[in-house]
């Protein structure tokens, strides 16, 4: 894939997730295992998938104006977590993808960034997952 389009890719995945993210943040917040977690996660991760954005256009050097869609919750918790953990596996590879095609030591240390906080985020998701299915 050429740099432009991968870029398109990620950014497109990344406006879905904001949506995501922010409508499963309301739906699960009140699961009492650990929903005021979830809701902290997920939460954080819009906001942070939104400001990436900007650091994407510019990488892209093209504006890229997000505005939120309308996006159906999954229709579980057991299975936002899942899809959430499965999208951030594979945002981790495109960004590996996009750093091997990027020049300027900038754009480079600004993905390798967004690689760490994308594996973080990996981390957590899995830490959550794992919370829900303990009993008690």
């Amino acid at each position: 894939m050429r740099l432009k389009e991968l870029i398109r890719v990620i950014i497109t995945g990344e406006m879905a997730d904001v949506s995501v993210y922010n409508v499963d943040a309301e739906l699960y917040c009140s699961n009492g295992k650990i929903g005021d977690d979830l809701w902290e996660l997920f939460t954080r991760i819009a906001h942070e998938k939104k400001t990436r954005l900007k650091a994407l256009g510019k990488i892209s050097r093209e504006g890229v104006g997000f505005r939120q869609r309308k996006t159906e919750g999954a229709r579980s918790i057991e299975a936002a977590l899942r899809t959430h953990a499965d999208r951030a596996g594979k945002s981790v590879a495109l960004y590996r993808d996009l750093l091997k095609l990027l020049e300027k030591p900038e754009s480079r240390e600004a993905v390798r960034e967004m690689i760490l906080k994308e594996r973080g985020f990996l981390a957590a998701l899995t830490e959550l997952r794992n919370r829900l299915k303990e009993p008690g």
